[in-house]
C-alpha cells in the first residue's frame, strides 16, 4: 500500500515539474511576442515573421525608398514618375505598433494555425502642385504624341466596286483627369506601374466597326449600288448603275441614305434631253430634203415625279431591270420609230401625198389643201390621227358638206374625199383651196382610210 502511494506521489511530482517547465516556456514566448510579430506575419507583401515593429518598418522603408511609378500607354509611349520629382515621402507613424497590438502575445500558440496579412501601413505625402506640374509634362500629353481617336466609317472602295467599313482608330489622346486619378491612386499604393490603356485612360472612338447601325448602313449602301436600271428613254439607252447611284448616296456616321432630290434632278435632266413632246422634229422627205417641223401635241413626255418614285424604289430594292420611264401618254413612241416606217407624208408646197406602211410606199396622190389667198392655209407640223369616220358631214359657218371618208388629225382639219372636185394638185389651193382640209380623190381617200388608226402619224410640210 505504501509502495503505491510513493509511485503516485512521484508521478504527480513529475507532472508538476513538466507543467512548470511548459508554463515557463509558454510565458517566455509570450514575453517574446510582446515585441515581435507572430510567425506567418506578412505586411505590405513582405514576410515580417518574428520581427520587431522597428525591424519591419526598416524593411518596408527599404522597399519604398527605391520606388518609382512606371506609366505605359499606346504605341509604346511611356514615362516614369520619381518620388523626388513630386516631393513624395512615406510616414509610417505608429502603424507598425498598432499592427503589433492586434496580435495578443498570450495567444501566440495559434500562430501555427493561421496567417496574418496586413496592407502597407503608411501615409504618403507629396507636393500636389509638383505632382500636377509633373503630370502636365508627361509624354502622353505632348502635342506630337497626341492623336485623337477616329470613328469607324463607311467608304467606297473603287477597286472592289463596293462599300466597306474602315475600322475605328483608337488614337493616343488620354483623359487627363482619369490619368491624374490613376497616378495618385498608384502612388498611394506603391503600385509599380500603370497600363493606361487597361486603366481606361484613353478617349475612345464614338463609333466602332462592330456597330449594328454601321453594319446596317453598309448593307444598305451595297444594296443600292447593286441596282442596275437600263432605260429605253425615247429610243435612247440610259444606264443607271452603281457608278451613278453612289453619287446619290449620302453617308454620315452610321447613317446612309439615298438623296431622292438628286435622283429627281437626274430624271428631270433626262426628260429635258430626250423628251420630244411639243418640240420640233427633223424629217427626211421623200424627195430627199431634211426639214424641221412643228411636233404639235404629240411625242414623248416623261412623268418626272412618277418616274422618280419608281427609280428610287428600284434602287432601294437593288433591282436589275430594263424599262421605259413613266410617261404622260399611254403608248408614246420614239420619234424615230413613230415616223420611220408608217406614216402619211403631206407635201403642202407640191400638193402631193405619200402613204408609207412598214417602210413601203403604198400610195401617192395629188390633193388640194387650204385656200392660201383667204388665209386658210393648212398648217405644217407633225400630228397623229384623232379618229376616223365613215359618211360624215363637215360643217362650217356657211356650209355642210357630206364626205365618205373622214380622217381628222389637227382639230377640224383632216383628210377626206372630195367628189365635187375634178382636179387635184398644182396651184389650185392658192385661190380655190379648202377651208384647211386635205381634199383627196375618192379612191385614194378610200385606200388611205383602210390603213388609218388613231394616232397614225401625219407629217405636213411646205
Amino acid at each position: 500500500m505504501k509502495g503505491r502511494k510513493r509511485k503516485l506521489g512521484k508521478r504527480i511530482g513529475i507532472l508538476a515539474v513538466s507543467l512548470l517547465i511548459a508554463g515557463g516556456i509558454y510565458v517566455r514566448y509570450a514575453f517574446y511576442y510582446e515585441n515581435h510579430y507572430f510567425r506567418n506575419t506578412v505586411i505590405g507583401g513582405e514576410d515580417c515573421s518574428h520581427m520587431t515593429p522597428v525591424e519591419a518598418e526598416y524593411l518596408l522603408y527599404e522597399k519604398v525608398s527605391g520606388y518609382s511609378l512606371g506609366l505605359y500607354g499606346r504605341e509604346e509611349i511611356s514615362d516614369i514618375i520619381l518620388p523626388k520629382e513630386i516631393g513624395m515621402e512615406y510616414i509610417f507613424g505608429d502603424s507598425m505598433l498598432q499592427i503589433k497590438k492586434e496580435q495578443n502575445p498570450a495567444l501566440w500558440i495559434i500562430e501555427f494555425f493561421q496567417k496574418y496579412e496586413y496592407e502597407m501601413p503608411r501615409i504618403a505625402h507629396f507636393d500636389r502642385a509638383a505632382l500636377e506640374k509633373r503630370i502636365e509634362e508627361l509624354a502622353f500629353f505632348k502635342k506630337e504624341n497626341v492623336r485623337p481617336p477616329k470613328d469607324a466609317y463607311i467608304t467606297y472602295v473603287e477597286d472592289e466596286g463596293k462599300y466597306r467599313i474602315v475600322d475605328a482608330r483608337p488614337g493616343t489622346e488620354t483623359k487627363k483627369e482619369k490619368v491624374a486619378e490613376e497616378i495618385e491612386k498608384a502612388l498611394l499604393n506603391l503600385q509599380p506601374a500603370i497600363n493606361l490603356d487597361k486603366a481606361g485612360c484613353y478617349k475612345e472612338a464614338g463609333l466602332k466597326e462592330d456597330s449594328a447601325e454601321l453594319q446596317a448602313a453598309l448593307e444598305l449602301t451595297n444594296r443600292y449600288i447593286s441596282a442596275e436600271i437600263i432605260y429605253d428613254w425615247n429610243g435612247n439607252q440610259v444606264l443607271v448603275d452603281g457608278r451613278r447611284i453612289r453619287k446619290w448616296i449620302e453617308v454620315e456616321g452610321e447613317k446612309a441614305q439615298l438623296n431622292e432630290k438628286a435622283v429627281g434632278k437626274f430624271v428631270a435632266r433626262q426628260a429635258e434631253e430626250y423628251d420630244d413632246y411639243g418640240r420640233n422634229k427633223f424629217f427626211q422627205t421623200t424627195d430627199g430634203r431634211k426639214l424641221e417641223l412643228n411636233n404639235g401635241l404629240f411625242g414623248w413626255q416623261t412623268d418626272s415625279e412618277a418616274e422618280t418614285l419608281e427609280l428610287v424604289k428600284a434602287i432601294k430594292n437593288g433591282e436589275t431591270i430594263k424599262k421605259q420611264p413613266v410617261h404622260t401618254e399611254k403608248e408614246p413612241k420614239a420619234w424615230e420609230v413613230w415616223v420611220k416606217d408608217t406614216y402619211v407624208e403631206i407635201d403642202l408646197g407640191r400638193q402631193h401625198l405619200y402613204l408609207y406602211v412598214d417602210g413601203e410606199m403604198l400610195l401617192e396622190s395629188d390633193f388640194v389643201s387650204g385656200n392660201a389667198s383667204r388665209g386658210w392655209g393648212t398648217p405644217a407640223g407633225v400630228y397623229g390621227l384623232t379618229y376616223k369616220a365613215r359618211n360624215a358631214v363637215l360643217r362650217g359657218l356657211n356650209y355642210a358638206t357630206p364626205v365618205s371618208y373622214w380622217m381628222p388629225f389637227n382639230g377640224n382639219i383632216g383628210m377626206h374625199d372630195a367628189t365635187w372636185r375634178n382636179a387635184f394638185g398644182g396651184d389650185i389651193y392658192r385661190t380655190n383651196g379648202s377651208h384647211g382640209c386635205i381634199n383627196l380623190p375618192y379612191e385614194k381617200a378610200k385606200i388611205i382610210y383602210e390603213y388609218m388608226y388613231t394616232g397614225f402619224p401625219v407629217v405636213c410640210y411646205y
